[in-house]
């Protein structure tokens, strides 16, 4: 039983290790908001500054680009990540121009559009397909915007995700722990 034990320990342990690999791409310390009972962190969008690529660090992360429900959610992001910064969203029309749909699949209802927004600019040839939050860093509003623009500057995205319902091999390795503290007790007494 307890050699059983130390292999469920190690197991776990080697999970743990590549979560935090994998929250490698995360750049900040996840900040947690019990309004939505949800977490957020700062996701890099690669050297290229891509969406797609904050996208995927978001999604590395359990969840994907932030998805801003209500006026109330988009204040506590500017309070907590700033009101100057630029960060990529999930609200995008990168399948069906003019569509907008967040990455997470969530139906799409508040919008935060800047006067004029969204305009899909050209260039570059297929116009501009991914929301910014902070394009007015007075009101915080959105545009659409593209990183293979002329006049586009690096920015990092915001992931959001979820607490995760705890998994089948946590909750063994809560139950064989709680049994080996148990055992050990009876050969004690």
């Amino acid at each position: 039983m307890q050699r059983l034990l130390n292999t469920l320990i190690r197991h776990v342990a080697g999970g743990m290790t590549l979560l935090l690999l994998s929250v490698s791409s995360a750049s900040a310390v996840p900040i947690f908001n019990p309004t939505t009972s949800h977490w957020y962190d700062i996701v890099s969008s690669g050297a290229n500054g891509a969406w797609d690529n904050a996208e995927a660090n978001a999604i590395l992360l359990g969840g994907h680009l932030v998805t801003i429900n209500d006026a109330a959610e988009e204040a506590w992001l500017r309070a907590n990540f700033g009101t100057s910064t630029r960060y990529w969203i999930g609200f995008n029309d990168a399948a069906t121009e003019g569509t907008f749909v967040w990455s997470s699949g969530e139906t799409p209802g508040f919008t935060h559009w800047n006067s004029g927004e969204p305009n899909n600019a050209m260039p570059p040839p297929r116009g501009e397909d991914y929301a910014v939050l902070n394009w007015n860093t007075s009101t915080g509003a959105w545009n659409d915007w593209d990183h293979n623009r002329s006049d586009f500057s690096n920015i990092s995205g915001i992931a959001e995700w979820s607490v995760p319902a705890p998994t089948t091999l946590s909750l063994l390795a809560v139950g064989l722990a709680g049994l080996g503290f148990a055992r050990r007790r009876r050969v004690r007494t």
